[in-house]
């Protein structure tokens, strides 16, 4: 995705979508201007007419399951077959493991009849499995080719479908490339269009509360900076060499250097926002937010009492009062509106969380209320009411981070009141991610996992009984075969016809 920024140094990463922008928002309209030390603030935008211009989020979207194979050749290949043979490895050692087997034989191929061969020995045992995948024919799955020798196997069925746990080098197989079934494309575009369509009317908004802000900050910053100049000025030249602890001369020398190394990024402020990285600035960040970027100069913890003064606290302090001052002269209806932007972020990172590729199933209607809800967050982002009378301005002394920049020293948040846009969709967004997380079902071992024999695939293959030739051969992970009451990934349950006895 690309970055858009403005004059004012809007910094945007739309990957998780936040946006850093200098300033506030505009002086009620028709509202006297304020007189400040710096003289009067400039004038806003015209009030907004309606919402955010957001897309519809009811888009078609699943989130990525990792997948090693696809079963689509597999039930090409027993449709061939009216009688099957089952050989089945350790896994799958008694009745109602075998019984799951048949369910997934008779999702694949309603209707074949099977049968449980009892052997001794598992299917693979002394058979070296390949791992070459036949060329891309544009399947959006891996498959595999039999490179070995035909298998002679004994039953009555025309063929006999084996299935083991596959005997490979955990290394080998977790350097293959990875594979996912199922997108999430279509919600991040959109929310990409709508994000930028927003900034552009949202830009004149920020450009002026951009300049609110910093007309107020500056004055006292400029005073606040004279004064601590004039008192950290012995301490200039050289910080003292390393000294026995307990000198409390020496422990004051350190102290005051480092207050003064702190205090230079304050001191290098122009008459401009822009020569000014401490000046505190809107993030739009989870909601619309006011913080400032402090030095990342260490100060020791001790060096408040031993000064008798914290420099850093009292600038920090500034940055607030500016803050709660400039806070006022700010439109609320833009405000609620920039607050309803930066929520996205909110959503952009619920989504890569659920859509993070993993090995895992979903009941559809579960997917079904995932998309209602994502749908849900389009509509409040979208919302033509802008909720002025209800939102607010609140202190908040926090961090956070924006990527990019680090982190960041929060002083106040626009609180849009209970039913918003924006706390809508916050709230529907944490929901979403909840429900994926917590109802994915059969959730398998990660390939990072080597420790557990269940990273590995398990292997098929289907022989005819008659040549030993191998008809189909393949790896999936479990959860792709056998996973509860869904059929084999990629299977749709309107093509299963019929169920075993068993079916569960």
């Amino acid at each position: 995705m690309s970055s858009i920024s403005h004059a004012h140094g809007v910094a945007l990463a739309l990957t998780t979508l936040t946006i850093a922008c200098t300033g506030h928002s505009p002086a009620p309209r028709g509202a006297a201007p304020v007189e400040v030390v710096a003289g009067p603030l400039p004038a806003g935008p015209s009030e907004p007419a309606t919402g955010l211009p957001m897309p519809s989020l009811d888009v078609p979207w699943t989130p990525p399951v990792l997948t090693a194979g696809d079963p689509e050749p597999l039930r090409a290949a027993l449709a061939d077959h009216d009688s099957i043979a089952l050989h089945l490895g350790r896994r799958f050692q008694g009745s109602e493991q075998a019984a799951r087997v048949e369910d997934l034989v008779h999702a694949l191929h309603p209707g074949a009849a099977i049968e449980v061969l009892e052997l001794d020995g598992a299917p693979f045992d002394g058979v070296a499995l390949p791992l070459s995948r036949v060329a891309d024919d544009g399947s959006a799955r891996p498959r595999y080719q039999w490179t070995g020798e035909p298998l002679p196997v004994e039953a009555s069925a025309s063929a006999v479908l084996m299935l083991d746990e596959a005997s490979l080098s955990p290394a080998q197989w977790g350097a293959l490339p990875a594979w996912a079934v199922g997108s999430c494309e279509a919600p991040m575009a959109a929310l990409a269009a709508g994000q930028e369509q927003a900034l552009a009317e949202l830009e004149p908004f920020l450009d002026h509360a951009d300049a609110v802000l910093w007309q107020v900050y500056r004055p006292a910053l400029v005073a606040a900076v004279a004064s601590m100049s004039a008192e950290l000025a012995a301490y200039e030249g050289e910080r003292p060499g390393e000294e026995p602890e307990g000198d409390d001369g020496w422990t004051r020398e350190q102290c005051g250097h480092a207050y003064r190394t702190y205090l230079q990024d304050y001191a290098r402020c122009g008459t401009e926002a822009a020569s000014c990285s401490v000046a505190p600035r809107m993030f739009l960040v989870g909601g619309a937010r006011i913080g400032t970027i402090e030095p990342s100069v260490p100060v020791p913890e001790r060096c408040a009492a031993t000064m008798g003064r914290d420099y850093a606290l009292e600038l920090r302090a500034v940055a607030a009062e500016a803050a709660q001052v400039a806070q006022e002269h700010l439109a609320p209806s833009w405000a609620g509106l920039a607050d309803r932007l930066g929520a996205i972020t909110e959503v952009y990172e619920a989504l890569d969380d659920v859509c993070a590729p993993r090995r895992r199933r979903f009941d559809p209607a579960d997917l079904e209320a995932a998309r209602a809800r994502l749908a849900a967050i389009g509509k409040a982002l979208a919302s033509p009411e802008l909720g002025v009378p209800v939102g607010r301005w609140v202190p908040a002394d926090a961090s956070f981070h924006v990527p990019g920049l680090g982190a960041v020293r929060q002083l106040t948040e626009y609180d849009a009141g209970p039913g918003s846009g924006s706390e809508t969709a916050v709230a529907q967004a944490r929901a979403l991610r909840e429900l994926l997380l917590r109802r994915a079902l059969c959730r398998g071992i990660e390939a990072s996992d080597q420790r557990s024999r269940r990273a590995l695939p398990l292997v098929a293959a289907l022989v005819d009984a008659r040549s030993g030739e191998v008809e189909h051969f393949g790896y999936f992970f479990e959860e792709e075969l056998l996973c509860g009451e869904l059929p084999p990934l990629g299977i749709e349950p309107s093509a299963v016809a019929a169920r075993s006895p068993h079916g569960r």
